[in-house]
């Protein structure tokens, strides 16, 4: 009987994926959110941290609002904008646990990013013209509106935060069924910036801007951040 060749593997092969500045945009934007909605919720922190956290929260949504525009070619907002169709494809795509290797965000993750960064927005900017219900805590522009509108945004800012947990509870589950469903870790890469390229064909080629780049448009998105809330008053 003739024996048949043994196959060998296919090698996989590593590639980056991510850059430093969105890695750390990442992660320093989950703590400081996280901290955010905790202390709202427990009051753990409230009166020493919680409007800090809310304006670095603001100054890392500009950073990644410039990044967006001149860092790496799968950072750019542009790119994360597609036809809703082929969301709702990959989301098909991964229930089956057939979906294909992407270099960035996939057509759902792009939309979900926005809407991320949306609500964060929304929090971080009403959170400016508010105050807590004694009036302890103040946000930096608190009383440059009228109390009416005032109570406006306060009014969005408690409604927002509900719809950012649900947000963020929903980012976690989804990772998970990446993880189970879809046999694909999205938590490694955004950690080391590499990933395991197991597909046949060719990475799609990226753009990765510089670290000086980055430096630039974190200092730029800090600095008129600081303006506004006077940090340095």
């Amino acid at each position: 009987m003739q024996r048949m060749p043994r196959q060998i593997p296919r090698k996989e092969k590593v590639i980056k994926i991510w850059d430093q500045w969105v890695r750390l945009f990442h992660w320093s934007l989950v703590i400081a959110v996280s901290f955010s909605l905790i202390s709202g919720e427990t009051s753990i922190g409230f009166f020493d941290w919680h409007r800090y956290a809310g304006e670095i929260v603001l100054a890392l949504v500009l950073f990644r609002l410039i990044w967006g525009f001149v860092g790496s070619s799968n950072a750019r907002l542009l790119s994360l904008v597609v036809n809703p169709r082929h969301a709702f494809t990959h989301l098909r795509d991964l229930s089956k646990g057939t979906l294909t290797q992407e270099r960035g965000h996939s057509a759902a993750g792009g939309w979900a990013v926005l809407a991320m960064l949306v609500l964060i927005s929304i929090q971080a900017i009403t959170g400016l013209f508010i105050s807590d219900d004694e009036e302890w805590v103040e946000g930096a522009l608190h009383g440059s509106v009228s109390s009416s509108n005032t109570d406006f945004l306060y009014n969005i800012h408690h409604t927002n935060a509900s719809l950012l947990q649900a947000m963020v509870i929903l980012h976690i589950v989804m990772v998970a069924v990446y993880y189970f469903v879809g046999k694909q870790n999205l938590i490694k890469p955004m950690i080391t910036g590499v990933m395991q390229w197991r597909s046949s064909r060719s990475a799609p080629e990226v753009k990765f801007a510089g670290f000086l780049t980055g430096l630039i448009a974190a200092v730029v998105a800090f600095a008129i951040i600081a303006f506004i809330v006077g940090w340095f008053r």
